[in-house]
């Protein structure tokens, strides 16, 4: 009896020694596929950046070649959002009055007209900025202009309106004095009041001009915004078929992007104006459609009218 329970502890035992070594290299198994998992995972990620980095390349040359100079100057980064996507954040230089510090003086009617914003470049209507610094001192010089004019105009509008309150007193004052004059000097004084007459009126047209001249700068303006609003929407429509068509050219290269997730565009202040700045205009495209547009199974048209747009 005592050598039978003492077998059947002994086996007890050895099961239970084996339970417990099969437990450790379960366990040392899992930390050995989670480390290949994770070290795989980042394998995908690194093969991932680079091919953003020849993706962003391929952008940037796509658009330096074409002829719109207004595409050229073009700042392209990117970074992947797991389980999300890819995101490619386009900052693009644009006209100075474009920008979210950009300059558009406006005024009421009846109030003070501004000058007119000479274009800066000769030729090109389109300024070019490498930093932050020169958006600013264009900015600061716009203002200045605009400044300066704007004290002329109202010195303009303050003389006028003095030579006129001086010719009413002094004609007041004629028609006084007229009342209790002899005929001689009634004589002298209707000449000295008909010339007061006479400047009264050439004083009335001179203000009259002025204010027609606000009223056409206005209307000037008006047009120069409407003009400035089509050209900054022109630009960003191009800029946004011509990124798609690089992307249904070239997206199968993204081939470390997983299935099912998404290349998402971030178009820096291409959206409303807001306040005092521009919105965001975000594009987000599939996967699938990318590749579907480089087998020629859809147009790039077809799939520009497939992404999902929104300002943020």
């Amino acid at each position: 009896m005592n050598n039978q329970m003492k077998t059947t502890n002994g086996k007890a035992q050895i099961k239970s020694k084996f339970q417990q070594l099969f437990c450790i290299g379960a366990i040392c198994s899992g930390i050995v596929s989670a480390g290949v998992v994770a070290a795989d995972g980042q394998q995908a990620y690194g093969k991932l950046s680079k091919q953003l980095d020849i993706m962003n390349n391929i952008f940037v040359s796509s658009l330096q070649a074409q002829q719109d100079k207004s595409l050229k100057n073009t700042k392209i980064d990117s970074l992947y959002l797991a389980g999300q996507g890819v995101v490619f954040t386009v900052k693009s230089s644009s006209r100075s009055s474009w920008s979210s510090n950009g300059f558009s003086f406006s005024f009421s009617e009846g109030g003070i007209p501004v000058a007119p914003v000479a274009p800066v470049g000769g030729e090109s209507s389109f300024v070019f900025f490498d930093n932050s610094d020169e958006v600013a001192e264009q900015v600061e010089s716009a203002f200045e202009m605009q400044r300066e004019f704007s004290r002329e105009f109202r010195e303009q509008q303050r003389e006028l309106a003095y030579e006129l309150r001086d010719l009413e007193r002094g004609s007041r004052d004629l028609a006084y004095q007229l009342r209790n004059v002899s005929e001689d000097e009634k004589n002298e004084l209707a000449k000295e009041q008909k010339a007061m007459t006479k400047q009264k009126a050439e004083l009335e047209k001179a203000r009259v001009l002025l204010a027609n001249k606000s009223k056409e700068m206005q209307k000037q303006q008006q047009i120069n915004k409407e003009k400035q609003l089509a050209e900054r929407k022109g630009h960003y429509q191009k800029l946004t078929t011509s990124l798609v068509e690089t992307l249904c050219t070239y997206g199968n290269s993204l081939k470390a992007l997983p299935k099912g997730e998404h290349v998402s565009i971030v178009l820096k202040s291409a959206g409303d104006r807001v306040a005092n700045s521009y919105q965001d205009k975000i594009i987000v495209l599939t996967k699938g459609n990318i590749s579907a547009c480089a087998l020629d199974k859809i147009s790039a048209e077809k799939l520009l009218a497939s992404t999902k747009n929104y300002q943020f």
